[in-house]
C-alpha cells in the first residue's frame, strides 16, 4: 500500500509541474479582440479585467472598449501600434484600486499584464509585439 501511495504522489506531483510549466508557457491573454469579435461582440462594446498593476494586493480594472476593425487613417507612421489589416481592436483605460484613473492611448489586439515592473506599475502587453512600459506618469512604448 505504501508504495501505491509513493507512486500515486509522485506521479501527481509530476503531473502538478508539468501542467504549471506548460501553463506558464501558454498563449493565454487576458483579453483577445479576434476572440472578442468570435463571440459576438459589437462595436463600443465594452468589458474589463481585474489584475493588481503596482504589486499592493489590490486589484486594479483595465476597461476596455471594442471595435471590429482597426479605423482608417489611425497608422501614418512606419512604426504604428496597429496595422492596416482590419484587425479587432482593444483600446483601454485603468482604474486603480485608489479611484485613480490611467488612459491608455493605444489600440492592442490584446491585452496582457507582465510580471516585469517599471516604476512601480507592471508592464502592459498591447498585442504580440508591443509592451507598454510606466514611465512614472503614463503608459509609452520604448
Amino acid at each position: 500500500m505504501a508504495t501505491q501511495l509513493k507512486k500515486f504522489t509522485t506521479a501527481l506531483c509530476l503531473l502538478v509541474i508539468s501542467t504549471s510549466a506548460c501553463c506558464a508557457h501558454s498563449k493565454d491573454v487576458l483579453v483577445n479582440a479576434n476572440r472578442l469579435k468570435s463571440t459576438g461582440f459589437l462595436d463600443g462594446q465594452t468589458g474589463s479585467v481585474d489584475v493588481d498593476l503596482n504589486g499592493d494586493g489590490y486589484e486594479d480594472t483595465i476597461e476596455y472598449t471594442f471595435s471590429s476593425t482597426t479605423p482608417p487613417g489611425t497608422c501614418d507612421q512606419s512604426d504604428c501600434m496597429s496595422s492596416l489589416d482590419n484587425s479587432p481592436i482593444l483600446t483601454f483605460q485603468i482604474k486603480m484600486h485608489d479611484g485613480k484613473s490611467i488612459d491608455g492611448s493605444y489600440m492592442c489586439t490584446s491585452l496582457d499584464v507582465s510580471k516585469a515592473l517599471h516604476n512601480g506599475m507592471k508592464d502592459i502587453l498591447c498585442g504580440p509585439k508591443y509592451i507598454l512600459r510606466w514611465n512614472g506618469e503614463v503608459y509609452d512604448t520604448d
